[in-house]
């Protein structure tokens, strides 16, 4: 009761004055980024006068904080460490929610990562702008590569302001260290963990609200909670240098242990998962979110409960990986050609291991979906139209790809998918180069011109899989989560036909106990 007394106190006192307070804080904070970036070179650092109208942005930023209800953070920092630099890089975790960029807007005004779209938010994305901020798209790995290289480049670079990165790159509830992202692990400096740490009383920013509820709520709380503590500086070893994914690993391990919180290789819409994951002893990385890969596969929760024992009992040396010779057993490519397998093997090695975890292998049965993204659906294509694995795709491939899907085709539409000559003109127009072989870019050329073969490619991707064992285990997971739901349904059925009091008694216990986790 006390805290909706406070509430309610607040909503007709502090509220409105912090409500117009902040607005009119966003929008100055919007003029002076309009003005400190106009005409400026954003492949350039700004220059000081720029950066002299972007200073008030920070006592801006604190301005909010203190309408969010942040009345005092703390921050404590270690003795400086003789012979270390101070770090290019800072990486802040856990990120509980928006009110972090505020923090850090306040306290250090960084460049920063965030996803392009942000770039098109009016006001937003004009200030994240004037930070100097690197946006990415996720969607390409060309794109992911740009990333990269300007993340670099920038924090070698003299000028630039220092770089703060979320690792994780997605909001957490704080409870366990999601797996770190490698990027600016990758610069080969040294980097500055930060860990932020929010009170749960009266409001937890982290689990009780997501988006930009968030600051609805701490708006209508007389005062929260924020302390900051910056670990000691985090130096590479060589090993690291050379391997930024264990960089990563180990950084991530540290701020856990100062944070009194567990590591998890998967993500927090995920992390139910981890009692499955760990049977047996195992550890089993899960990377991916379920609300994205469930629709790719059509499988429900249980599904994927499933698929995980499955994986373990193909795991026969029980690694928490798939080595090449466990995935050839599990997709029955023991009879392809070795070229063939070992490319696909490939497609699926996402971070090119050389094994296979839980999330790659899952990820790799979704390329097999009509549903997956364009670029992966290209991948596979390119894979299966190069029958002789030799890298590239000749119009000897092609003329065998055309002829699977006419005998296919003919039987229902009595013509071929292509004809001969129309397949070698349009290969002629795509091989630029002259070799006899179309590399990945010139068959997206092709591809593009000629749509249909992106379909009779993928259908004989999924026709080569569709009698292994683990593709037909995935169909008759997708046909029993549509018993489940048909029980279901049935079930409350016979529950309204019989005692609607006593499971309306049992919705509302178990609404209690989702909310409370």
């Amino acid at each position: 009761m006390c805290g909706h007394a406070g509430m309610a106190l607040t909503a007709v006192s502090l509220f409105p004055i912090r409500l117009i307070v902040l607005i009119v804080a966003v929008l100055i904070a919007g003029a002076l980024a309009v003005l400190a970036t106009i005409g400026a070179d954003g492949s350039k650092p700004l220059n000081a006068a720029r950066r002299l109208l972007l200073h008030p942005i920070q006592w801006l930023a604190r301005v909010a904080l203190w309408c969010l209800g942040y009345w005092r953070i703390p921050v404590t920092r270690p003795n400086a460490v003789q012979g270390v630099k101070t770090p290019r890089v800072l990486v802040s975790a856990p990120h509980y929610s928006l009110i972090d960029v505020f923090f850090w807007t306040y306290y250090e005004m960084p460049m920063t990562l965030s996803h392009h779209g942000v770039a098109s938010i009016p006001i937003v994305g004009r200030i994240a702008r004037a930070m100097e901020t690197i946006f990415v798209d996720r969607r390409t790995a060309e794109a992911r590569a740009e990333a990269a290289n300007t993340i670099k480049r920038r924090c070698l670079e003299p000028g630039w302001p220092r770089l703060l990165v979320f690792p994780e790159g997605t909001v957490t509830n704080g409870s366990a260290l999601i797996q770190f992202r490698p990027g600016a692990f990758a610069v080969g400096e040294a980097v500055q963990p930060v860990i932020l740490r929010y009170g749960t009383r009266p409001l937890d920013v982290s689990g009780a609200v997501r988006g930009y509820e968030v600051f609805l709520y701490a708006m209508l709380q007389p005062a929260n909670s924020l302390s900051v503590e910056f670990l000691s500086p985090a130096v590479p070893s060589q090993a690291e240098l050379s391997d930024p994914r264990l960089f990563a690993g180990n950084v991530r391990a540290a701020m856990a242990a100062a944070l009194g919180v567990p590591c998890t290789n998967h993500s927090y819409e995920d992390a139910w998962l981890a009692a499955v994951a760990h049977e047996g002893g195992r550890e089993v990385a899960q990377t991916f979110e379920v609300k994205s890969l469930a629709p790719l596969l059509q499988l429900d929760a249980d599904g994927l409960v499933e698929l995980l024992r499955r994986f373990h009992r193909l795991d026969s040396n029980g690694s928490g990986r798939l080595e090449y010779e466990e995935f050839v057993d599990a997709l029955d490519l023991a009879g392809a050609a070795p070229g063939y397998a070992r490319r696909l093997f490939r497609l699926f090695d996402t971070d090119e291991s050389g094994s296979l975890s839980f999330a790659e292998l899952t990820q790799g049965l979704a390329v097999l979906s009509p549903n997956c993204e364009p670029l992966d659906r290209l991948k596979l294509a390119f894979i299966t139209c190069d029958l002789d694995a030799e890298g590239g795709v000749t119009l000897s491939s092609l003329r065998r790809v055309v002829a699977y899907a006419a005998e296919r085709q003919r039987a229902s539409t009595g013509r071929a998918p292509i004809d001969a000559e129309r397949l070698e003109a349009a290969f002629a127009a795509s091989d630029r180069d002259g070799d006899r072989a179309l590399d990945f870019n010139e068959f997206c050329s092709l591809v593009e011109a000629n749509a249909e073969l992106l379909g009779i490619a993928s259908e004989m991707a999924r026709g080569r899989l569709e009698g292994s064992a683990l593709s037909r285990f995935v169909e008759e997971a997708r046909e029993m989560k549509e018993v489940r739901r048909s029980r279901s349904k049935q079930q409350m059925r016979s529950d309204k036909g019989g005692n609607e009091k006593a499971a309306a008694g049992g919705y509302m216990r178990l609404e209690g106990e989702e909310d409370g986790g």
